[in-house]
């Protein structure tokens, strides 16, 4: 038996836990765009019986939303008046649903109740959003798709035993798709704790390709992804003292969809 150099992956203690979030996305299908955002995490764990926890997740924003776009405005308060949220996961960290929903549909029902006094028409939003709300598999399939989600819940169970690990990660492509990245992951031993590297190169399947071309029109032989993701473990502190990601998207010559975030 090969002796394990690099212990399994192990998640939070239950303390709280702050990262500083730094978010940006280049799309360049014809006309090129850019976005970039920054924003604080807390995570606060409390360990369950039969193995799960409760994560706590707090977000706070580190500069006020753009005020041009009333809509987009509202849209905005919207879903940051949903936080914190409260989800339960398993031992190794996997998202299995909300901890309490009805609470936290009541908590946002109480922060957003006058939004009609600052927006007009705020109360047919707060409406459609409500709707969204109440349907908790809906509304945690469209919020896991933030990838900061994606790097919080992402530590797969791994020890190093000299052979390839397999792994997968699903990634949101904006307006269009979710994607499964499939790929291996290797770590090293280091003197704080250890590093961990994810990579996937793969072909995006037939039904991302359908809607690229359907909403972009265009033409391309066949478009590539690549994702890598970095992970720095501090042993002593038992976190993550990094993470982060670099999604790409190629039509094989250039990039035409690129989104890196980093957890600090």
């Amino acid at each position: 038996m090969v002796e394990t150099r690099v212990k399994p992956f192990q998640k939070y203690t239950s303390e709280t836990h702050q990262y500083q979030v730094e978010n940006a996305l280049e799309i360049q299908f014809g006309e090129a765009k850019g976005f970039y955002s920054s924003f604080k995490i807390t995570l606060q764990e409390k360990v369950n019986e039969h193995h799960t926890k409760n994560w706590e997740i707090e977000k706070m924003e580190d500069s006020p939303f753009p005020s041009e776009n009333k809509f987009m405005e509202i849209l905005h308060v919207l879903e940051q008046s949903s936080y914190p949220v409260e989800i339960k996961v398993d031992e190794k960290g996997s998202f299995l649903g909300a901890a309490d929903h009805q609470k936290n549909i009541e908590d946002w029902k109480f922060k957003t109740a006058g939004l009609q006094e600052k927006y007009q028409n705020a109360d047919v939003f707060r409406n459609q959003y409500l709707t969204t709300f109440e349907d908790e598999a809906v509304f945690y399939k469209n919020k896991l798709k933030e990838p900061f989600w994606n790097l919080l819940l992402f530590a797969p169970y791994y020890v190093d035993n000299g052979e390839r690990n397999d792994e997968s990660i699903v990634w949101n492509i904006k307006g269009i798709g979710d994607v499964e990245c499939t790929g291996i992951i290797i770590a090293k031993q280091r003197e704080y704790g250890f590093e961990a590297f994810f990579t996937s190169e793969i072909k995006v399947p037939v039904h991302i390709k359908e809607e690229l071309d359907k909403k972009y029109l265009y033409q391309t032989g066949s478009y590539q992804v690549k994702l890598n993701i970095q992970m720095e473990y501090n042993s002593r502190k038992k976190q993550y003292s990094k993470k982060s990601a670099d999604f790409i998207l190629s039509d094989g010559e250039k990039t035409v969809y690129r989104e890196t975030i980093t957890m600090t």
